[in-house]
């Protein structure tokens, strides 16, 4: 067995794969073998079915398994042994690929195309964005409030601003005059507006970094490929039509992040930060030092448990990346930070949007998060090749 790489242009790798049959048939007849001692046949004992039956009724389907066991072993080891670093997963070379005659054919020929990531190298001091410091306006101040009084009414009657309703709003806070009330109430808005602005300014880092950082990707490929993955679930149509618009700029994204990390190793996740952030997510409210041992290992396994379940485990990873990604934008971009209220930072993304005069179009016009799809990035991954 040898394998042979070629180059198919900048970004696509031809790899031929060629077999002898002393590659594989002592493993089919060790397979076939195995057969014949477990099969029962209508005339025979167990065991003691002729190997010529044995081969006629399962030869062909043995002989694919193992060949095809080959090719996927040679191929999966060619990558890494070579260090290539592939998008996706190799595709059959539909130009060369030729039936093999697996009876006949003393050796056998496979030929796949292979997509590799081009280099990417990323300054972030090109790249020019803004992030936005929201405070919280008079009328929004007064909007939320009214939204509280309508929240909590009793008999259809809405409370009035006194003691009473502060001290439900921020209880054991001695909230004692309406000026405090609303200084925390804006307190609180602009916690939530700080989030807001985090998610719009990643998603505007991704958005830009995708437009503005340019490198060539093998598109005839990477369409191809996208429809063998789908499984059946998207035709070649549909690619076509949405490819430049969704399909590449999730994979430049990918490609963009994965070139950070690479560039900057303190981006990769470690397993303690994920623990630490699972604490500060679950138990953040407890002063977790002072805990006896006893209560801060039923913390820990508490913690495990959540970890192994993967999903729960890919949404933190994936959670954790968000924010250890946008921390370093912001440091490393050139951001012109700017101040303004809620219904300004709309108008800075949305700017067809006449800002809301209510708190139902308000709530309408609130940013969604969109995010390109990645993989979880943690300090111990595994060298195999998809």
């Amino acid at each position: 067995m040898n394998t042979i790489q070629t180059s198919k242009g900048e970004l696509l790798a031809a790899i031929q794969i060629n077999l002898v049959k002393e590659d594989y048939e002592g493993e089919v007849k060790k397979a076939l073998n195995d057969y014949q001692r477990k099969a029962t046949l209508p005339g025979f004992r167990q065991g003691k079915v002729p190997f010529g039956m044995i081969k006629k009724m399962y030869g062909q389907a043995v002989l694919l398994e193992k060949i095809n066991q080959k090719v996927s072993e040679a191929l999966n080891n060619h990558i890494i042994e070579n260090k290539l670093d592939v998008i996706g997963y190799p595709l059959p070379d539909m130009e060369k690929s030729q039936p093999n005659d697996l009876d006949n054919q003393e050796e056998l020929s496979f030929y796949f195309e292979a997509a590799l990531k081009p280099e990417i190298k990323i300054e972030l001091k090109e790249h020019k964005i803004n992030d936005f410091n929201i405070k919280a306006s008079q009328e929004e101040i007064d909007r939320t409030i009214k939204s509280i009084q309508e929240n909590n009414k009793v008999d259809d009657k809405e409370p009035e601003l006194n003691e009473e309703l502060f001290n439900m709003i921020f209880p054991n806070q001695e909230v004692k005059d309406i000026e405090t009330f609303r200084q925390k109430v804006a307190v609180e808005m602009e916690k939530q507006y700080v989030l807001e602005a985090e998610r719009m300014f990643y998603n505007k880092a991704i958005d830009q970094l995708v437009e503005e950082i340019k490198f060539d990707l093998p598109d005839i490929f990477l369409k191809r490929w996208i429809v063998e993955n789908s499984e059946g679930k998207i035709t070649a149509e549909e690619v076509e039509k949405n490819y430049d618009n969704s399909y590449v700029k999730s994979l430049r994204w990918q490609l963009i992040e994965e070139a950070l990390v690479k560039q900057n190793p303190e981006l990769a996740l470690k397993q303690e930060e994920v623990r630490q952030f699972v604490r500060s997510m679950y138990f953040g409210h407890m002063d977790v030092e002072t805990l006896d041992e006893e209560t801060k290992k039923r913390l820990e396994d508490i913690i495990d448990a959540i970890l192994k379940d993967d999903n729960q485990r890919q949404n933190i990873n994936n959670q954790l990346a968000d924010k250890k990604l946008t921390a370093y934008l912001k440091e490393n971009m050139i951001v012109t930070v700017v101040d303004t209220d809620y219904d300004g930072f709309v108008k800075s993304f949305m700017p067809q949007l006449e800002v809301a005069e209510n708190n139902e179009a308000a709530e309408e016009a609130k940013p969604k998060k969109t995010r390109a799809k990645k993989a979880a990035k943690t300090e111990e991954k595994e060298e195999t090749a998809e």
